[in-house]
This record gives structure tokens, sequence and C-alpha cells, in this order.
């Protein structure tokens, strides 16, 4: 590879990371304005969904499983309809995040928060700048993370245990924060092999895998910090 193909290699690929952290960075501002004005202008529907509202809340969730399908089959395809899926995603998790928020102080939720910001920018810049190849740990966090799930579901309707709660929160945290540097890794992966025909749409995918690692190790930090 020549010089001047190395800069533009490496120039394009900047342009890339600058293009997915931004849609990252708006999908971020659109689930804190959902979430606030949620929290303050429809407190009366929060506590009704926090009351009892679990079928609506299974009814959001299947709808954001079924964006995030949709999101990864048009990546290549279609960046328009692509985007707008990703923000009515953001938007959706904005609404479930509320009813999250609305057990928590604020200086629980601010402390979350701030851990999170620094825990992604550290496992970010791990992933982008290291030289070892992280597929390896990619695949053990995945697999973790289906054991943290099935562990989650079993806590919940047979065990019940406080301790073990924290456990899965505790793994949780290592696992995103894992994931956070692989799938950074993995975008400059993705740019090297599509080059500058990379689609826009594929930009959007890439912010949506970070934005999912991003609200998961909030989730699980906020559960860990406002434990009584």
């Amino acid at each position: 590879m020549d010089n001047n193909q190395q800069v533009q290699e490496t120039t394009g690929l900047s342009k890339f990371y600058s293009k997915v952290y931004g849609y990252l960075g708006l999908g971020i501002l659109l689930s804190a304005m959902t979430s606030y004005v949620m929290l303050n202008y429809f407190k009366a529907q929060v506590a009704q969904f926090l009351n009892g509202g679990s079928l609506y809340l299974l009814l959001l969730w299947g709808v954001q499983i079924g964006l995030v399908v949709y999101l990864g089959k048009n990546a290549f395809t279609n960046s328009g309809k692509t985007l707008v899926g990703y923000m009515v995603y953001t938007v959706l998790t904005g609404i479930t995040l509320s009813l999250t928020l609305a057990m928590y102080t604020t200086g629980t939720i601010v402390l979350a928060f701030t851990t999170t910001a620094g825990m992604f920018i550290g496992m970010s810049l791990i992933g982008i700048f290291i030289k070892k190849d992280l597929t390896a740990m990619g695949h053990a966090m995945y697999s973790l993370l289906i054991g943290a799930l099935i562990a989650i579901v079993l806590n919940v309707f047979f065990m019940k245990s406080s301790a073990v709660d924290l456990f899965i929160s505790l793994a949780m945290v290592v696992i995103f924060s894992g994931l956070i540097a692989y799938d950074n890794q993995k975008i400059k992966k993705m740019y090297l092999q599509a080059g500058e025909q990379t689609a826009s749409g594929l930009a959007v995918y890439c912010a949506l895998t970070l934005y999912l690692d991003i609200v998961n190790l909030f989730i699980y930090l906020l559960r860990i910090f406002g434990r009584d």
C-alpha cells in the first residue's frame, strides 16, 4: 500500500467514525429528550406503566426488537429508512428508559451517567487503537450475554435473590464494556472491507450497535449504584 492510499484510507476511516459517532450522539440526545418529556410532562402515564402497564411495555419491547432486525437488514440498501428507523428506536428507548429513571434519585442517575461516559470513552479508545484482534473476546462476550440473560429470567421467576441480581449487574457491566471495545474495532474492520463504497445506512447501524452497548451499560450501572 503506497503512502497516498494509506492517507486516503485513514482519512476516510476518520470521517466514517465521525459519522457513526454523530448518529450515536443524535440517538442519545433523542432518548434523553424523550425521557425528560416523559418524566416531566407525562408523570401520570409513567406511574401507570410502573403500576401495571406490563402489557404495553412488552409491546414497546417487541417493536424495538423488530426495529433492530429491520435496521440490520436495510443497513446496506436504504440509508434513509435506516436513519428513520434508528430515530424511532431511540425515541421508544427514551420512553422505556423513563420508566427505569423514575425509580432512581437524580444523584444516582448523574453518577451512573458520568461513569458510563467515562467507561465508554476509555473502552472505545481501546477498541479503536489496540493492535490485538478482539474477535474472540467479542464472541465470548456475546456468549456470556446469553448466559446472563438466562440467569436474569431464572432469578426473576425462581430464585428472586438480590445477591444474584447484583452479581448479574456486575457481570453485565463487564460484558457491555468488552462489547464497546469489540464493536468499535468491528466498525474499523467493516469500513476497511467496504472502503469508500460504505453506505450511510451502515454508519447508522454501527451507531445503533454502540447505542445499545452504552444504554445497557448505563442501565446496569444504575442498578448497582441505586441499590439500598
